[in-house]
């Protein structure tokens, strides 16, 4: 929202649904103003997978779109194939505290 003076104020994140408390909490702990595009893409991806982890015998599939003013040209587009892959990859090693290069799933 833009104020008439100019103020823009709006959500650098937010949370909602069954995940909520642990997103909220994970969202807390990052810069959100500092990260790239790229890694709030690889902290959306940890953030999801953790918030999931309540629901294990539930398979998803994560599906992740942006809209940047230097990675899209201010469209809404989705990720290319090769960030969102990183970026699971990312997260999942996070989450197990796993360094290794193979995707478990």
């Amino acid at each position: 929202m833009i104020e008439p003076s100019g103020t823009c104020w709006g959500y650098l994140g937010a949370a909602t649904g069954k995940g909520r408390q642990t997103a909220k909490s994970e969202l807390e702990k990052l810069d959100l103003g500092n990260l790239s595009i790229e890694e709030g893409v690889k902290e959306a991806a940890k953030i999801i997978y953790l918030a999931h982890e309540d629901s294990k015998d539930k398979e998803f599939e994560l599906e992740v779109s942006w809209v940047s003013a230097s990675a899209t040209n201010g469209l809404h587009q989705f990720v290319p194939e090769s960030v969102l892959e990183e970026a699971k990859q990312f997260a999942i090693n996070e989450i197990s505290g796993d360094d290794g290069d193979e995707m478990e799933e």
